[in-house]
């Protein structure tokens, strides 16, 4: 019996880091690709909710892009019936006075006028239908992620290729503190990456992604938009539907700072993260984390109490180890510019020691996943009733903001 666990756990391990191994490829692949180059007119729309320091900071990333040709922002946010706005608005107003390429848009609130969809699905649409007729190209960076001047160049130039549907980039967490909490929450982020790339378990991230405007009649975008939960996972779908490349630019990678994360917020950020994934009917990642992230997590967490009396399991416990050097060796595929960043490094190697944990919590996740149907989100609940239709079952009080 133990020499089957040993084996299965090792076993699912390999497979993790075959999927590394082959991120590593990609990446190096995509970083020596050349084309040339491709500048049309673009339009970035960056949804908001909420306001701190690090939102003020971000904002300002995106008023000095280098990209050679021209661009207009647009931020957006919505209504609310106490205040008239979400308290972002004021903010976004007065950093675009001085800009004139850069627009502030209200969004009707869901709630209140009993709309059908999300209300970041709101916010897009709001943009999209009142967007200029010479905008060629249409990004979309969330609001609480840092970005570099160079971003929407690297978004948009693979768009050049007309099998390229959509350009995406990654996202990376970043503890500000090296709370356990937080630190899981970077593992089960940052991985991510590592399955990014040009085959068909890559998917478009709200947070940094690029398409040229014509997708949106040719792939019936906002006609998957229009009652759903997400805009990305649906994005995800339409491409498929019409056989698209969803393209992966590695060096295209946006930072999230955290800080003090609790085990409640992750579970549920991480659990609706997995309920939007498999209601939606993306059926080969929920699968991934349920067949490759739950057995071994299961194998090696679970022979832990056993080792006292059966030394001869201690071999499963050494994945421990070998997935922090997994964590580690993923690393080493990030942007150089993120490497170099302080204390980058030395947060990876202090979140490596619980790679297990993060990896296992996926696995979890998918089970949750089958028995859940509804989440909250940005201070709403929701019930996913498919990948294109959503219950808007009412607003809810928040103490703190999101995770977006």
């Amino acid at each position: 019996m133990q020499t089957y666990i040993i084996a299965t756990a090792y076993f699912f391990f390999i497979v993790q880091l075959l999927i590394i191994t082959r991120s590593f490829f990609y990446a190096r692949r995509e970083r020596n690709a050349r084309r040339p180059d491709y500048t049309p007119k673009a339009a970035i729309i960056a949804p908001h909710y909420g306001w701190d320091a690090d939102t003020a900071e971000h904002v300002k990333g995106l008023l000095h892009q280098d990209y050679a040709g021209a661009y207009e922002v647009f931020f957006v946010t919505h209504q609310k019936a106490d205040s008239g706005h979400d308290v972002s608005y004021p903010h976004l107003c007065e950093i675009a006075e001085p800009h004139p390429n850069i627009h502030v848009l209200l969004a009707p609130n869901i709630v209140d006028n009993n709309l059908p969809r999300s209300q970041k699905v709101q916010n897009l649409i709001t943009v999209i239908e009142r967007l200029p007729d010479d905008i060629e190209v249409i990004a979309f960076v969330d609001a609480d992620v840092a970005i570099r001047e160079d971003w929407l160049t690297l978004l948009v130039n693979p768009l050049q290729a007309s099998d390229i549907g959509t350009t995406v980039g990654g996202r990376f967490y970043f503890p500000q503190t090296w709370n356990i909490a937080s630190l899981v929450e970077s593992i089960w982020v940052n991985f991510q990456m590592s399955v990014q790339g040009d085959h068909p378990f890559t998917m478009v991230w709200g947070g940094s992604n690029a398409f040229r405007r014509e997708m949106l009649e040719k792939a019936q975008i906002l006609e998957r938009w229009d009652q759903a939960t997400i805009e990305d996972l649906n994005t995800t779908l339409a491409m498929r539907d019409v056989k698209h490349k969803i393209h992966f630019v590695p060096d295209c990678v946006a930072v999230t700072h955290t800080a003090n994360r609790t085990w409640h917020q992750i579970a549920e950020f991480t659990n609706r993260q997995m309920i939007m994934t498999f209601h939606m009917g993306l059926w080969r990642q929920w699968l991934a984390s349920l067949v490759v992230c739950l057995p071994k997590g299961i194998f090696v967490f679970g022979s832990i109490p056993f080792l006292f009396h059966r030394r001869e399991l201690l071999p499963v416990i050494f994945i421990l180890f070998l997935e922090a050097l997994s964590y580690r060796l993923y690393s080493k595929n990030l942007p150089r510019w993120l490497q170099n960043m302080p204390k980058v490094r030395q947060t990876i190697g202090i979140s490596s020691y619980v790679t297990s944990v993060g990896v296992f919590l996926a696995g979890l996740n998918a089970v949750y996943a089958i028995f859940q149907r509804k989440i909250t989100w940005g201070g709403v609940r929701y019930e996913i009733l498919s990948a294109t239709k959503c219950r808007v079952l009412g607003a809810v009080k928040r103490k703190q903001k999101d995770n977006a």
